[in-house]
């Protein structure tokens, strides 16, 4: 009796561990900026820029840490630094699609749709009348 309750409760143990790596879905954790396009054109993004990331909770909340410089080839004059951060609010839609919110303040907030596919997390939006698709590696 003891090897039969023993065998049923073995199987448990693996379908109920609680793996985040496992959730590829899951919007939560740190989300590295990796690309973006505006209309369709590519962006080239400088090495400062790409250190900017984003922390989002399970809840729907999360900041967007902004690092810029405006003289990425010459640290000298202007090392790269955190230079904002903002507000970000997401609501599940699907089991990989999130409304999503940036808060820049003042009224200012750009509205989207993220879509989650493995570790990619990729924003699009519509902004000052302009397409933007924005990609995010989740790390």
């Amino acid at each position: 009796m003891k090897k039969l309750i023993l065998l049923l409760f073995i199987p448990l143990l693996f379908t109920c561990s609680d793996d985040d790596n496992l959730n590829t879905s899951s919007i939560e954790g740190r989300w590295n900026l990796n690309s973006q396009s505006i209309n369709g054109i590519a962006q080239s993004i400088d090495s400062c820029s790409l250190q900017s990331y984003m922390l989002l909770s399970e809840e729907g909340s999360g900041i967007y840490y902004l690092y810029y410089t405006d003289f990425p080839d010459n640290p000298e004059i202007e090392p790269c630094g955190l230079d904002d951060t903002f507000d970000v609010s997401s609501s599940y839609i699907t089991e990989n699609t999130f409304s999503m919110t940036f808060d820049y303040g003042g009224g200012d907030t750009e509205n989207g749709t993220a879509e989650i596919n493995n570790n990619t997390l990729t924003f699009t939006s519509i902004y000052d009348g302009d397409n933007y698709e924005t990609s995010f590696t989740k790390e």
